[in-house]
C-alpha cells in the first residue's frame, strides 16, 4: 500500500465519529449530592441522546426502597434528556438510578444522591 493512500484511509477514518457512544449524565436536577427543598421533577440529560424506550430514571430512599411507581420519560424535544415526576417528597436523603440505552445499543447504569431538608 502506497503511502499516500494510508495517509488518506487512516484521515477518513479519524474524522468519521465514533459509532459506539455512552450516553452519562451531563446535568442533573436536583444536582448530586445537592440539599434542598423537595423537587417537583427530576431530570437528568445525558451527553448522548439516549432510546427513552429503554432507558430509565428510578427514584429510591437511600435504603433502596422505591418512592413511587411513575415511570420517567423521555423529552421529545431534547433526546438527550429524561424526566421523572416524583410524589410530594418528606426531609431525608434518595437515590436517583439511572439507565442510559444509546441509539447504537450501548447500557450504562449509575446512580446519585441527593437529600430533601
Amino acid at each position: 500500500m502506497r503511502k499516500s493512500s494510508f495517509l488518506a484511509i487512516a484521515l477518513t477514518a479519524l474524522s468519521v465519529p465514533a459509532a459506539w457512544a455512552h450516553a452519562h449524565p451531563k446535568v442533573m436536577v436536583p444536582a448530586a449530592d445537592s440539599t434542598g427543598p423537595a423537587p417537583t421533577k427530576i431530570v437528568v440529560t445525558f451527553s448522548e441522546p439516549v432510546e427513552a424506550k429503554f432507558s430509565s430514571l428510578v427514584l429510591t430512599t437511600e435504603k433502596g426502597d422505591p418512592v413511587s411507581k411513575e415511570k420517567s420519560s423521555g423529552d421529545p424535544s431534547d433526546p438527550k434528556t429524561l424526566t421523572l415526576t416524583p410524589p410530594s417528597l418528606s426531609a431525608g436523603d434518595y437515590l436517583v438510578h439511572w439507565t442510559s440505552v444509546a441509539p447504537d445499543g450501548h447500557k450504562m447504569q449509575g446512580e446519585y444522591k441527593f437529600t430533601v431538608k
